[in-house]
């Protein structure tokens, strides 16, 4: 059987309930399970299924017609151009948090920043993605999960990360240090919200990882009050945020003493990260 032959049949399941990515999403099922690339495709080359790879192909396409994502179902995702495992205590990586890594590491290289904490360091998508680009920085990523712990130094470890430390802890409650940087990508769904996310999301993300409370801002008022004691002078600190939370999220931090200097745009021109200092005479940019 053509190669070509088994992607049209997988396809048009997909199709069938409405999957309008169905055909990304056939060809990486597809390459996942048969170890191929995308030569193969171009080639078109001709296959012979086992009966195992068979059940296993159909068994991966029930669900993900289910609503449960490749990356749960392959227990990996891409992040950054690199690869971390994700199971049940980890969220899912997104795309839009590659934004808090490019800021990050633009303000590393432009104020010669060294030490960097992560609140919330989940997968460890992040620092990893930080600490792979930059030169003589160290880090330490917070969670209050230990199962998090443990699955963000096994993806760090596999990707061949050093300089970092791991806590398990209540946000940065338990440190006594200072840094350079702070970055969080914070819980920041309201609570009665979540019942309405898509079902990829409340059926697979740990609910830990979503549930920002009642407005959705509890983890910023924590994350904000502890900064006060955790960032150094001249230090930033940058935070993921939903859609419509700039304003509380400012709010918040200002009350303790921060000021906005930059709100950072996501690639659907919806404000996505903020980035604050102790109070100084700056202005805000847009990007």
């Amino acid at each position: 059987m053509l190669l070509s032959e088994i992607h049209n049949s997988t396809k048009e399941k997909f199709d069938e309930f409405g999957i309008q990515t169905s055909e990304i999403v056939s060809r990486t099922i597809i390459k996942k399970i048969l170890n191929l690339s995308d030569k193969d495709f171009i080639m078109d080359t001709k296959i012979s299924l086992s009966n195992k790879e068979k059940e296993h192909l159909s068994k991966v396409v029930l669900q993900r017609l289910s609503g449960k994502p490749l990356s749960r179902i392959f227990g990996s995702k891409e992040f950054f151009s690199m690869k971390f495992d994700i199971n049940e205590f980890v969220l899912d990586p997104r795309p839009e948090s590659e934004i808090l890594v490019e800021k990050a590491l633009d303000l590393i290289q432009e104020n010669n920043l060294k030490s960097i904490l992560e609140l919330g360091v989940g997968s460890g998508c992040i620092i990893a993605a930080i600490l792979s680009n930059s030169i003589g920085t160290k880090a330490v990523g917070v969670d209050i999960s230990e199962q998090a712990i443990m699955t963000a130094k096994s993806n760090l470890i596999k990707n061949g990360i050093k300089n970092f430390d791991l806590v398990v802890s209540d946000w940065g409650l338990t440190l006594n240090r200072t840094f350079d940087i702070i970055i969080s990508n914070p819980p920041y769904i309201k609570t009665n919200d979540i019942k309405n996310l898509n079902k990829n999301v409340k059926d697979h993300d740990p609910l830990i990882s979503l549930d920002g409370g009642v407005d959705g801002l509890d983890c910023y008022r924590v994350i904000a009050n502890q900064s006060t004691h955790l960032i150094n002078d001249k230090g930033y600190i940058l935070v993921e945020i939903g859609h419509d939370q700039a304003k509380g999220v400012e709010k918040i931090f200002g009350n303790n003493d921060f000021l906005l200097i930059n709100k950072v745009k996501d690639y659907s021109k919806l404000d996505r990260v903020l980035i604050f200092t102790k109070k100084k005479n700056k202005k805000i940019v847009e990007i």
